[in-house]
């Protein structure tokens, strides 16, 4: 028997989901993001992190959460700015 339980399946409620390449700094992020049944969420693979983002156009929000995730504020402004940018398109 099992220890776990899947309690819930989303994947209706996965979308808007795209990927971007941001370099800055010297380093170069593979940013995955989209929306989810809780908001928006992101993921950068290359750097083992991920978390939640607000709208993708509140680059305020989404540069703290990117920021802290990153253990770095000025990447992660710079990647709530191509967010940002990107979503406008």
């Amino acid at each position: 028997m099992a220890d776990y339980e899947i309690s819930y399946i989303g994947d209706n409620n996965v979308g808007n989901v795209h990927h971007i390449g941001v370099d800055f700094n010297g380093n170069y992020y593979s940013v995955i993001f989209g929306k989810y049944v809780n908001g928006g969420f992101f993921s950068i693979p290359n750097w083992n992190c991920g978390g939640e983002l607000a709208t993708f156009d509140d680059v305020f929000w989404n540069a703290e959460s990117i920021g802290r995730s990153l253990k770095s504020k000025k990447s992660g402004k710079a990647i709530a700015k191509a967010i940002a940018k990107f979503a406008k398109k």
